[in-house]
């Protein structure tokens, strides 16, 4: 139930990020954003970009989006943050709410850190005053957590010191190193883990409280957190792939988006075609010994695009919601991104009509993709 729990408050974290770019009254955005070490920010500051350093201080709360966020200075309120790489290096007087590919904190945390992630880091000069939540692939804690611990990951590594708990779920198979905790490591508490592998604990380790193993059950009722869990994932892997098609593609893909609000109805059809007519002509290539090599590219360019036409969706619907509820035309792409993909992946999560929404989605953004790569082609 406790994991339940966990896996449910991460993902209202993460819910909350398009919420408060939704009320945000002014937003700074650009290539590359700079609060420098002198320049006081007396309210909240909301920004997106490709790359965000923030030396200076945040009297409120910092809500950022963009590829590369750096914080080096002060904010004394709340950081909600997605990003690719996430550096928090400085001092933050509230919680911290972060989800990215890497996410390294250096810095003193008055409250607490909720962080999802591929990679997720507390170094050694990093202190959490109450608990960190934490999902990823790997977590290394080698920093201070004066309160408790809570993580799902495949591999963990502890060498700093948890002031309380420490409950961890590992996820990984035999060839991980599922979880170690090295000989500085301080943990006031019980140590519980659930992992098929036995956990890596040296002598020199200090442990107050007991150490249990739980070993992985095969459940079949618990389809809730398990239904919870794969969500939060997809959107998380949908919010990284965003994050390229907005910073890294950032003059292709307005275009595309443009293509499909101009004539949703006319781009419809192209897109429809596309994914059926794709896989049959991939598998009459299969059959014959020098169409495979083409038979390849045609199925993977089928299954990027189907993918990337979804998240294109989303961005749109963002960007609609932004522009015809909240008012706002000029926001930069990264939060309609944020915004869309939450409320269309959750949109496709619904029962029966779910799958519709989402079919939807693709067709719109295949045709999309196929009308500005064919109106490319006749420019040349």
């Amino acid at each position: 139930m406790k994991t339940k729990i966990i896996k449910i408050l991460l993902l209202l974290a993460l819910i909350i990020l398009p919420i408060g770019a939704a009320k945000a009254l002014d937003t700074k955005t650009g290539n590359s954003i700079y609060i420098s070490k002198d320049e006081i920010v007396s309210s909240n500051f909301y920004a997106a970009g490709n790359t965000i350093t923030i030396d200076g201080t945040i009297s409120g709360d910092l809500i950022v989006a963009a590829q590369t966020i750096n914080v080096n200075g002060r904010v004394e309120g709340d950081i909600i943050a997605v990003g690719q790489n996430i550096n928090i290096n400085g001092a933050v007087g509230g919680n911290v709410r972060i989800a990215g590919n890497s996410l390294s904190l250096n810095g003193l945390v008055t409250r607490n850190v909720n962080a999802f992630g591929a990679n997720i880091i507390l170094g050694n000069n990093s202190k959490i005053g109450w608990d960190l939540y934490a999902a990823g692939a790997n977590l290394e804690i080698r920093g201070i957590i004066d309160g408790s611990l809570t993580g799902y990951t495949s591999q963990a590594l502890i060498s700093g010191k948890i002031g309380k708990d420490a409950n961890l779920k590992l996820s990984g198979n035999s060839l991980n190193q599922g979880l170690i905790i090295s000989s500085g490591a301080i943990i006031n508490g019980d140590l519980n883990y659930t992992s098929k592998n036995t956990a890596k604990i040296s002598e020199q380790a200090n442990i107050s409280g007991q150490v249990k193993q739980n070993i992985p059950e095969v459940a079949t009722n618990n389809w809730f957190a398990a239904w919870a869990w794969a969500k939060l994932f997809a959107i998380f892997s949908a919010l990284v792939v965003g994050l390229v098609l907005v910073f890294l593609l950032k003059k292709v893909t307005p275009k595309i988006l443009e293509k499909i609000e101009e004539k949703p109805l006319k781009i419809f059809l192209p897109g429809l075609i596309l994914m059926f007519i794709l896989p049959p002509i991939a598998l009459v290539l299969f059959c014959t010994l020098i169409g495979i090599p083409l038979a390849l590219i045609i199925t993977v360019w089928w299954l990027v695009a189907i993918y990337l036409a979804k998240i294109l969706t989303a961005i749109l619907v963002g960007k609609l919601i932004f522009k015809q509820i909240f008012k706002k035309d000029n926001l930069h792409l990264a939060w309609a991104m944020i915004l869309g993909i939450f409320i269309c992946w959750l949109l496709f999560a619904i029962p029966f009509i779910g799958w519709i929404l989402s079919l939807v989605a693709v067709w719109l953004g295949l045709g999309g993709i196929y009308t500005y790569v064919t109106q490319q082609l006749r420019n040349i």
